[in-house]
């Protein structure tokens, strides 16, 4: 959550709790916190205090006392924080959080219950327990041939890239191992470049013996239909092959301040990129977190 107004003013909260837990977490960021000491109002009225944190999160109310600031949060109006001299350090409107707050409670079957977020009441139902979904992966293990840079070129002027793509310089290979004897490459073919943001398709390239190659776009469980127009390739911003987690890593920036986007982790399971994380916010209002849209779990097979 953040607020309207001056960029530099911001201050934008985290409440989380995970499906079955009891702990609440509430961490409050501040764009330029002060001093080494805080006071939280809510609507004139003191609801916690601490000493100040260095990083993003300048504020973490105490384990003991986070789903009291919570709700404090939820009935409130404004939030003031205050520095040890009485400087103002953040502050911002509450408006909407009591609605984010029972949408958890109802999700995680906690409404109605002592320990909801908001909603609380007698009830003593069993909050809702969600295991992640597993994705089975075949390890990578050692790498394998890669094409050479001949081979490279051809895949690049094959693509349906633009003709002002970048040049085959910023295109990478990586190995992914083999697979039923078949060495399995990765390229990512630079397809344009904006202010913030790299556009890149991905393609997978096969071979039996490590010099003819044959490629086709790569496949992807989510998207599950090609960018138009791309010859049935997946457009990704600013993509990164993470070799260690054998994962290929995109976000794509709504605007140069980071406060809004998207980003998707996808881990490649031997035959296709399965998706295992994704993150995002729409509307551009000064957040410094993304939310969780989706999490999966990887359980990797030699």
């Amino acid at each position: 959550m953040a607020p309207d107004g001056d960029l530099a003013d911001k201050t934008w909260v985290r409440i989380t709790r995970d499906s079955g837990a009891d702990t609440v977490s509430v961490k409050i960021g501040l764009s330029e916190p002060k001093g080494d000491r805080y006071r939280l109002l809510i609507d004139g009225r003191l609801i916690d205090s601490g000493m100040l944190s260095k990083g993003e999160w300048a504020i973490e109310a105490a384990p003991s006392n986070a789903l009291r600031v919570a709700r404090a949060i939820g009935r409130g109006r404004k939030m003031v924080i205050l520095g040890a001299d009485g400087t103002k350090l953040g502050e911002r409107s509450l408006n909407g959080s009591a609605a984010a707050l029972i949408h958890i409670d109802h999700l995680q079957n906690r409404a109605r219950t002592r320990n909801a977020l908001f909603l609380s009441g007698r009830r003593t139902v069993q909050p809702k327990s969600m295991p992640l979904p597993v994705i089975a992966a075949q390890r990578i293990g050692k790498a394998g041939a890669v094409p050479d840079a001949g081979t490279i070129i051809a895949v690049v002027e094959k693509s349906q890239c633009p003709a002002e793509q970048l040049a085959v310089t910023e295109n990478s290979a990586f190995s992914l191992g083999k697979n039923g004897g078949v060495n399995k490459v990765l390229i990512l073919v630079g397809c344009g470049a904006g202010a913030y943001n790299m556009t890149m398709a991905p393609y997978v390239g096969s071979s039996t013996d490590g010099r003819r190659w044959s490629f086709t776009p790569a496949r992807f469980d989510y998207p599950e239909k090609p960018d138009e127009g791309m010859g049935g390739a997946v457009l990704l911003s600013n993509p990164e092959w993470d070799a260690a987690n054998q994962q290929l890593n995109s976000f794509h920036k709504g605007r140069g301040l980071g406060d809004c986007g998207r980003s998707a982790n996808y881990v490649w399971d031997g035959n296709q990129f399965r998706l295992v994380e994704a993150t995002g916010i729409d509307e551009c209002n000064g957040a410094r977190s993304w939310m969780t849209l989706w999490r999966a779990k990887v359980e990797f097979t030699d």
